[in-house]
């Protein structure tokens, strides 16, 4: 959706989503636990509250944030322009899809309110996987309305990712509901085998 987060229209949204979606992120850097010197991906990082979350987390770490949108790519540079400034946040504006990551290059990855957009999600599991050292963590928060628009309900969707993750090499830790959105968010942790 180009419109909704490019141009006038994604800077409204990426205020929006910056207020809005702050707990989801806290909860997932909270759930991913990284090292202080871990390499961490960004996975559709919106207007980089996230990113800052990373970065506070990671004193002696680096971060690679990926996001289609020009417009969050601009925000989150904005919010993190000291990090970027120093080298120890890289942000891309690409899908996980055509982003060219390194092999065994992440200690983990997070996603939030971005993963039911990965489809399909075996091909997204593999790029992932590729990019994930051995034993790095994945962690998803998706709202719930987020992904009944792409399943029958929000439990078939976390079904369906659940599933993806465990034939592709994945070992689930969580998959059911997380803490943000007064519990109506959608929780997936898993880590590469």
């Amino acid at each position: 959706m180009p419109g909704l987060f490019d141009g006038i229209g994604g800077a409204l949204v990426g205020r929006l989503m910056a207020r809005l979606n702050a707990p989801a992120e806290v909860e997932a850097v909270d759930r991913l636990g990284p090292a202080p010197d871990a390499r961490v991906l960004a996975i559709g990082f919106g207007p980089g509250v996230g990113i800052a979350c990373l970065v506070e987390r990671l004193p002696a770490g680096f971060v690679v944030g990926i996001d289609p949108s020009v417009a969050m790519v601009a925000q989150a540079a904005r919010r993190n322009r000291a990090a970027v400034a120093a080298g120890r946040v890289v942000l891309r504006a690409a899908t996980l899809a055509l982003a060219e990551l390194d092999p065994a290059s992440f200690d983990g990855a997070v996603a939030v309110n971005t993963w039911q957009l990965c489809v399909p999600f075996e091909d997204h599991v593999a790029i992932l996987r590729t990019a994930l050292k051995p034993g790095g963590r994945f962690v998803s928060l998706t709202h719930d309305w987020a992904a009944a628009t792409h399943a029958p309900s929000p439990e078939a969707w976390l079904e369906a990712v659940r599933v993806a993750f465990e034939a592709g090499g994945f070992t689930i830790l969580h998959c059911g509901r997380g803490r943000s959105e007064k519990g109506r968010s959608l929780l997936v942790t898993a880590d590469r085998n």
